[in-house]
């Protein structure tokens, strides 16, 4: 998030150097508002793209190993523009190269992301036969007698990727 607040300042400190520079090149007195408009435009130009090209990006970084399930697009007062168009806040992942493939049950990992927040990798069991899911987490390898299940809908888009994509 420190990443992204310099990027925006510098956003707006390239764009108000542009207007000085042509100020100065072209010899030619430019209004007063100039530059802090240009600069305070260039860092909403920058707010906006990154909050829409974060999906993108994220999933670029996760590589062509995963599959996404399932995004979560959100409307947010502070960001007006959002009410036109939401803007996706997290999303969740299936690893498709590590998917290990047992009759009806899909073992894989999945991955919980959230726009500037923590992420997680969490492993987990699809039953696709039962339309269920149990993490896996802290389980000997293979032993699922100690899981605890959770019951999904036969249409959860997680649970539609597992079965049908991994598979």
């Amino acid at each position: 998030m420190l990443l992204e607040f310099i990027a925006t300042i510098s956003a707006g400190a390239g764009a108000a150097g542009i207007i000085l520079g042509l100020q100065k090149l072209l010899r030619l007195p430019m209004p007063k508002w100039a530059m802090p408009a240009a600069a305070g435009l260039a860092m909403l130009a920058f707010t906006i793209w990154s909050d829409y090209s974060w999906l993108s990006r994220a999933e670029q970084g996760l590589g062509d190993s995963t599959v996404t399930a399932m995004t979560v697009e959100k409307r947010q007062a502070w960001r007006p523009w959002t009410y036109l168009f939401p803007v996706t806040t997290q999303f969740i992942a299936l690893d498709k190269v590590g998917a290990k493939v047992d009759g009806a049950m899909v073992k894989t990992d999945m991955y919980l992301l959230t726009r500037r927040s923590d992420s997680a990798i969490v492993p987990v069991v699809f039953d696709c036969l039962l339309s269920r899911r149990a993490d896996t987490v802290g389980l000997p390898e293979g032993d699922l007698s100690g899981a605890t299940w959770y019951d999904m809908n036969e249409n959860d888009p997680i649970l539609r990727t597992a079965c049908d994509d991994l598979r």
